[in-house]
């Protein structure tokens, strides 16, 4: 339950908020007769005996049937049959030996029912449209004594697969794509499969529809459920999502294939890609004798020759039919669990980045792909844990790069910093992402107040302010075409106030809003580079975003790049001015 609170702001303070509206059967056409029988019921109810209500509540289902056609009749009509098996304490369950099936697959069903009242009550019939079946039967439901029935049928083959209705066709900018209005509002899937049944109370009949569900027994939390889903005989699930290509050098890309079905499964796999990319070797065959049983296969990726993006998708024939679907499952104590069915697909990206350095340090935040994409740029990553930021080994990295949100959730880096910023006074590069609203003034080296400041707007315009600085040149040259196909945002938590020895590189700012200049700041320490960044480098690295990869290498290069070229940007190499940034 959820409490709301009104507050009065104009008219009668006598008057309760729903004066007026009407909320009583009279407002239903035909509603009348329905009024009394409902009070009847109400007054007459035995918390002891509530199966005596059931003959009453037969008699309101009728009467609810007679009244105009509308959402209310059928509203109320489900409401009434819902009570009527609460009344006889019904209880059905009907339980799959697996939580997946694949189409045109067998599956074993095992039917529960249960009458936990006195009321004579009989099952007459089984069906299933999802399993081609339709049974009827004569079996008595004696009170509190359990109806057991174990069947195995095939699943039909056109039975679509149950990831979320939102998510079957690819979607726009904030907007899904569902074919089907009806299901537009709902908050899940309706039931993958549902049996029907049919019981006969007297001469009522009342149907039940019953989803089939996977139940087991955790050792510490007891029998737990899950849906039973449709899925494609074979998941494939590719090892990387984003491969970048500096080069025309050949990739490996391995693609995990999981099986569904019970008993043998054979296909063949083969890669989907771009005009002009190529792969070997064409195909390679796959075989698994059992439900759950994985194997890896690799192709070789050779790239394009010009800078392009695109995807690679991987595929598996299986009896004449193509299958492309990964598995992603999200699976929490507080919510059922959820099984999603994207595309067996990775991005792949050729485009010409260079980058200065070999080995980057990366310390973790809040947790990010910062590290995946390091290494597609070619660098060799160190994740160092806290214990492991010492002087000696920071001597060895060229870069040091922080997770987001490092500074709120990473105690010890209060205690690291002074080791780290000695490293970047002795011509170190570090580079910090973003942190929520917190007084940072032992993590810096010179003042930087951060803010709420963001810009949403993934398509809104960046103002470059520095041109000629090296972080902006060397070694890839950043125009505005850089900042072309971002997701999701720009960046966030911008700082608003900063000490003049930075430099803000970019501005920027969503629609209607001031300038935010806060996005990448940079500052010459001792003889290394302390850069503090809200930029989404989190959110654009992993998709791939060609611009974001040649502005992370430049900032990861930036101490050595400058060291071997000319520095091009006055600002860096003369006094700062006497004033203070703010925005």
């Amino acid at each position: 339950d959820a409490l709301e609170f009104f507050e009065l702001t104009r008219g009668d303070a006598a008057k309760d908020i729903f004066d007026g509206v009407n909320t009583t059967w009279t407002r239903v056409k035909g509603g009348e007769t329905v009024k009394p029988l409902v009070e009847k019921a109400i007054r007459e109810y035995d918390l002891e005996r509530p199966y005596a209500s059931i003959p009453l509540l037969l008699q309101i289902r009728e009467a609810i049937r007679k009244v105009e056609p509308g959402v209310w009749r059928e509203r109320k009509l489900n409401e009434t049959e819902q009570l009527i098996k609460d009344c006889l304490g019904l209880y059905t369950e009907v339980a799959a030996g697996y939580y997946y099936a694949a189409p045109g697959q067998p599956v074993t069903l095992k039917l529960e029912v249960i009458n936990r009242s006195p009321v004579d009550v009989m099952l007459t019939r089984i069906a299933s449209a999802n399993f081609q079946f339709d049974s009827t039967m004569n079996s008595r439901l004696s009170f509190n004594v359990p109806l057991m029935h174990s069947i195995k049928k095939q699943l039909h083959p056109a039975k679509a697969f149950s990831d979320p209705y939102w998510l079957k066709e690819p979607h726009s900018t904030g907007l899904f794509t569902v074919n089907d209005a009806s299901q537009i509002g709902r908050p899940e899937n309706e039931p993958a499969m549902i049996i029907t049944l049919e019981l006969m109370i007297g001469k009522e009949k009342l149907v039940v529809q019953t989803p089939v569900t996977y139940k087991w027994t955790d050792p510490v939390k007891g029998e737990l459920y899950r849906p039973v889903e449709v899925v494609p005989p074979a998941f494939l699930n590719v090892s990387e999502p984003v491969m970048i290509f500096a080069d025309q050098s050949p990739r490996k890309l391995q693609v995990l294939v999981k099986s569904t079905v019970e008993g043998n499964l054979s296909g063949d796999l083969m890669l989907q890609v771009p005009d002009g990319w190529r792969y070997e070797p064409p195909t390679l065959p796959v075989s698994l004798s059992r439900r759950g049983g994985e194997v890896t296969r690799t192709f070789t990726i050779y790239p394009s020759a010009g800078e392009t993006t695109g995807s690679v998708k991987a595929v598996i024939s299986i009896g004449g039919k193509t299958y492309d679907f990964a598995v992603q499952t999200i699976d929490y104590d507080h919510i059922p669990t959820q099984t999603l069915l994207p595309k067996a697909t990775t991005t792949v990206v050729r485009v010409n980045i260079q980058k200065a350095g070999n080995t980057v340090a990366y310390i973790k935040g809040a947790g990010d792909d910062i590290p995946v994409a390091l290494r597609n740029m070619g660098y060799t990553v160190w994740e160092m844990k806290n214990e492991e930021v010492t002087p000696e080994n920071l001597k060895r990295v060229d870069a040091v790069v922080l997770g987001i949100r490092a500074f709120n959730t990473n105690d010890r880096l209060r205690f690291l910093m002074p080791d780290l910023l000695t490293y970047v006074k002795e011509g170190g590069t570090l580079l910090v992402q973003y942190n929520t609203s917190m007084d940072i003034s032992d993590y810096v080296p010179f003042p930087i107040r951060l803010s709420r400041d963001r810009v949403t707007e993934e398509e809104s315009e960046v103002r470059i302010l520095k041109p000629n600085h090296p972080a902006l040149n060397i070694p890839n040259k950043i125009t505005t075409e850089d900042f072309k196909g971002w997701v999701q945002e720009r960046g966030l938590y911008f700082p608003n106030n900063w000490d003049e020895k930075y430099e803000a590189l970019l501005s920027m700012n969503d629609k209607g809003e001031p300038a935010r200049d806060g996005s990448l700041l940079i500052a010459r320490y001792g003889e290394g580079y302390y850069i503090y960044t809200g930029l989404s480098f989190f959110r654009e690295l992993p998709e791939g975003v060609p611009g974001a990869y040649k502005l992370f290498a430049n900032l990861v290069s930036v101490g050595k790049a400058s060291a071997s070229k000319p520095v091009v940007s006055e600002e860096i190499i003369t006094p700062a001015k006497k004033k203070t940034k703010s925005r």
